[in-house]
Order: structure tokens, then sequence, then C-alpha cells
């Protein structure tokens, strides 16, 4: 599984053309690259790139659009304090998503939150997350 970027798709050739870099400022003539960035600022790794381990799902795109989102609910309920789960997430516009954790319980769980959060109000994925993980961590501890 690679994820990757668009980078020219002819409408006379059917293969688009893909890239794993990130465009520059000056490369990209003003455009917008999805708001990656060239490294992650904590890790120094690569924004694209193969994809190993962790799952895929299909949603719907708007989904995918709400989860692209820097204020989306049930990413932030995910990763606060104290129902905070360590995972990574990759999100296409095109409404496929690959989640990886230390755990497959965990994996599962962020997956069905995410996909749960489509039919949910705020409130409600707060809720469901907190439900969710307090659920696997209490199966953990047994």
């Amino acid at each position: 599984l690679l994820y990757a970027r668009i980078s020219a798709c002819h409408t006379d050739v059917m293969e688009p053309e893909v890239a794993c870099t990130v465009l520059s400022s000056e490369e990209s003539n003003g455009g917008n690259d999805g708001g990656a960035s060239r490294k992650d600022w904590m890790t120094d790794e690569g924004t694209y790139g193969q994809l190993k381990h962790g799952n895929t799902a299909q949603i719907s795109i708007g989904t995918s659009q709400e989860l692209l989102k820097p204020t989306n609910v049930v990413l932030a309920a995910l990763s606060a304090a104290p129902t905070s789960i360590p995972f990574e997430i990759c999100i296409g516009v095109n409404g496929m998503i690959w989640v990886h954790s230390e755990r497959p319980e965990y994996t599962i769980l962020i997956l069905n939150a995410v996909q749960n959060s489509e039919v949910l109000t705020e409130e409600q994925i707060r809720g469901m997350v907190k439900s969710l993980v307090a659920t696997i961590r209490n199966r953990n501890r047994d």
C-alpha cells in the first residue's frame, strides 16, 4: 500500500502520475499540496511513502473530508487524554483510510470509531470514544 499524491493526470492518458514527494512552495507555484510537509517535525520521517502493517477501510468521501479538518472531533477524542491511544492514520480524499496502532484491538477500535462518527453528533462521538476505550482497556486488564 502506498500513500502518494497525484502529480499529473492527463485526459488523453489512462494512467495518472503519482509521486511520494511533497512539492516545495517554489515547485507548487502557490498551489496546495494538501497541507503536507516535507518531513514530519517530530520523527523527521517523510509524509508520503509505503504504509506498512495497519488496516484499511473505505469510508464516505464526506467523512474523509471531515477527518482532514484540524478540528475533527473523532480524531481529537481518540488522541485526547485520558482516552488517548497512540496511532497513525492516513486519510485519502478518495475515502480510503489506513490505520496502524500498537495493538490490533486498538486499530479495530479506531476504525469503528471513525466509521460510526459519520452518523453521530459531536457529543455522541466523544461519549462513544470514551466508552470504546474504557471497554478495551478493561478487557486488557483481565
